[in-house]
């Protein structure tokens, strides 16, 4: 569509009739029919924090970032590049970094609301005790905007879960809640330890439709059936590109290719989770290495096409899946 932006502003978009859109992190938003390549498990910043572990590396080179998100933007043409930055407040987002990365590269970020593993926050602790507490917080960015970027909303609640089950935590009830009144779909991270086939049923007995979670890093979770049950609910199935593109990762690409088999290409996103400051090149050609996002972007789509995918399986994987699901009613005034 010549001389339309696919990335429109929140001015712009509040005057139309209200309908379902991905807010990002600049104030504007995307539309679930924007031409895109979306990076549906991306890591933009992730900013040191005091007390934070050291085993977990800052990602706030901004001049290298922003030359590998113009990389990606690049790889991704003539679509849009995107990206969701899956890290929450409290333990290393700023979505106001986000959004001048997003300004100087040309791709469309989006940002989560939520909670990660108490690891990841200054001293080994979640900063909320009560459901009420974290329920107060997710509620206030997704109907209010984030802490550091007032006038943008986050596009998902983000939960981690572990071995830990989830009714034993109140941040999950929190963020369930959120989601069901908000419409705001539900990010899942999996932790190595999981208990992926506990989650199901918890987020039935909350009411929380399938096509409103959208379940990431299922490479870490090789049982087969347990993907198939996932996705029969309507779930999204994230799997991560960075092992699935390594000749070695037998188990993700044998996934990848039982959802193609199973007709399931309508519930698999591809996350990209260039995480580690040194991943960060823009060797478009060392795309073996997933080097940047915009290698990793390119060898994805190959793999994905040595899998039998079909062009229009390839969009759905790359991107339309993870834009039509993370679309959220439209709110005037902040972030849509």
């Amino acid at each position: 569509m010549a001389g339309m932006s696919l990335e429109t502003r929140s001015t712009a978009a509040a005057s139309a009739r209200p309908g379902h859109v991905v807010p990002l992190v600049t104030g504007a938003i995307l539309r679930p029919d924007a031409d895109v390549r979306f990076d549906g498990y991306g890591h933009g910043w992730i900013a040191p924090t005091s007390l934070a572990p050291t085993t977990i590396p800052p990602l706030n080179d901004e001049e290298r970032l922003a030359a590998g998100l113009r990389d990606f933007a690049r790889a991704a043409g003539p679509r849009r590049a995107a990206l969701l930055d899956v890290q929450p407040q409290g333990c290393g987002r700023d979505a106001a970094a986000l959004a001048r990365l997003a300004r100087s590269s040309g791709v469309a970020i989006a940002a989560v609301t939520g909670f990660h593993a108490a690891a990841h926050y200054p001293t080994g602790r979640r900063p909320w005790l009560t459901a009420d507490a974290a329920l107060a917080t997710f509620q206030r960015e997704l109907d209010g905007g984030m802490r550091e970027q007032p006038l943008a909303r986050p596009a998902a609640v983000a939960a981690t879960l572990g071995a830990d089950a989830p009714e034993d935590d109140p941040c999950w009830e929190a963020a369930v809640e959120a989601c069901r009144s908000s419409g705001a779909l539900l990010l899942v991270r999996l932790e190595r330890d999981a208990d992926l086939a506990g989650l199901m049923p918890f987020l039935a007995s909350r009411e929380l439709a399938g096509e409103r979670t959208y379940v990431c890093r299922l490479e870490t979770q090789p049982d087969d059936g347990l993907h198939r049950a996932l996705a029969q609910t309507g779930a999204l199935l994230g799997y991560g590109a960075s092992t699935f593109v390594d000749d070695g990762a037998r188990g993700a690409v044998a996934a990848l290719a039982q959802r193609l088999e199973d007709g399931h290409a309508d519930r698999v996103a591809v996350g990209l989770e260039v995480a580690r400051p040194s991943a960060w090149g823009t060797d478009r050609a060392a795309a073996s290495d997933g080097t940047g996002p915009g290698a990793l972007i390119e060898a994805a789509e190959r793999r994905l096409r040595e899998l039998g995918a079909c062009d229009t399986d390839v969009d759905a994987l790359l991107g339309k899946n993870l834009l039509a699901r993370a679309a959220r009613p439209e709110t005037p005034g902040v972030g849509g």
